[in-house]
Parts: C-alpha cells; structure tokens; sequence
C-alpha cells in the first residue's frame, strides 16, 4: 500500500476524517515505540502520543509539507514525555517530604506541653463562665498572687478569697471532669 502525502497532508490540514485515520494508522504505534523509549512506560506513551494527536486535530495549524508535520509530532511528544517525567519528578518529591514530614514524631516534651496548654485553654474558658468576683479571684490566683495578696488588691476579706477560691475549684473540676486532657498528663 503506497500512501500518497500530498493527498494526506491536504486532508490533514483540512480536518478530512479519512486523512486522520490514515495518518493515526501511519503514525501512531511509531511515536509511542518513540515516547515509551523516554519514559520507559507504555501506557502512559499511549496517552501522551493519543494527546498530542487531538491537540493537532483541535488546532488550526497548517502544515506546510509532511516533514513538518512528521517534525512537529515527533516534538510534540518528545516534549510531553519530558513535561510528564519532570511532573513525576515533581510528585515523587512531594510525595517523600509528606511522608518525611508524617514520620516526624512529637517529642514527649512537646506533646507534654500542647497538651499542657490544650488544659489551660479550657481551663480559662471555664474561668470566664464564673460570676464576675469568682472569675476575678481565679484569673489573679492562676496568675500566682496568694489568698492575702489576692484580697488586699481586691479589697476583700482572706475568707471570701478562701471561700469564692473554693467554690471556684470545685466547679471547675466538675467542668474538667469530663476532659481526656487529664488523663494524658
């Protein structure tokens, strides 16, 4: 069977169906032989020698003689091979520093401390639901003021310090009873 190119280059650039399934059938197991040397991967030659093929269909490109057609195919795909591998490249490398990154494992010390400031933040979100002299009470205790010093800046007696510190408390660990947190520490 003699192909004549003159004949297939016209009905190429004219978007002639025959012409296409010609030049697939002239081009196609040659440019993924070609591709799949690159990668080394015959499946993903085939798609990127199938890709390369409907991107010509779908262009307007005219090709002036079948030497530029066959040239522009074969750099089509050379460039696609080379696009796809630096893609793999680039996914491998991801792919490594994820896992790298997941196998990175909390230090004890580090655990002890989120969980240590996990505490506190619900601890001060219990705080601010106390009556406002309660909260007052527990925000400078928690600051580390004692009883004395605690009523003297508040102008209160040691015993309603004592007493509001108490109810505080107890509430509180009703609140925090319930917590994970607690067991973790």
């Amino acid at each position: 069977m003699s192909i004549d190119f003159d004949s297939l280059l016209e009905g190429v650039n004219k978007k002639d169906m025959r012409a296409w399934e010609d030049l697939y059938a002239g081009y196609y197991a040659v440019l993924c032989s070609y591709v799949n040397n690159i990668l080394r991967d015959r499946d993903q030659a085939q798609d990127i020698v199938q890709d390369v093929l409907v991107a010509v269909w779908k262009s307007s490109k005219q090709f002036g003689d079948m030497k530029e057609l066959t040239s522009y195919l074969y750099r089509s795909c050379y460039n696609n091979a080379l696009i796809y591998k630096r893609n793999v490249q680039i996914r491998k490398g991801i792919e490594q520093k994820i896992i790298l990154e997941a196998e990175v494992e909390f230090s004890d010390e580090i655990f002890a401390i989120t969980v240590r400031d996990e505490l506190l933040r619900q601890l001060y979100c219990y705080i601010k639901e106390l009556p406002d002299g309660a909260r007052e009470i527990m925000e400078l205790s928690v600051l580390g003021l004692s009883g004395p010093e605690i009523a003297e800046k508040l102008g209160i007696t040691i015993h309603t310090v004592k007493t509001q510190k108490n109810r505080s408390l107890k509430y509180l660990r009703e609140r925090l009873k319930g917590s994970v947190l607690l067991f973790l520490i």
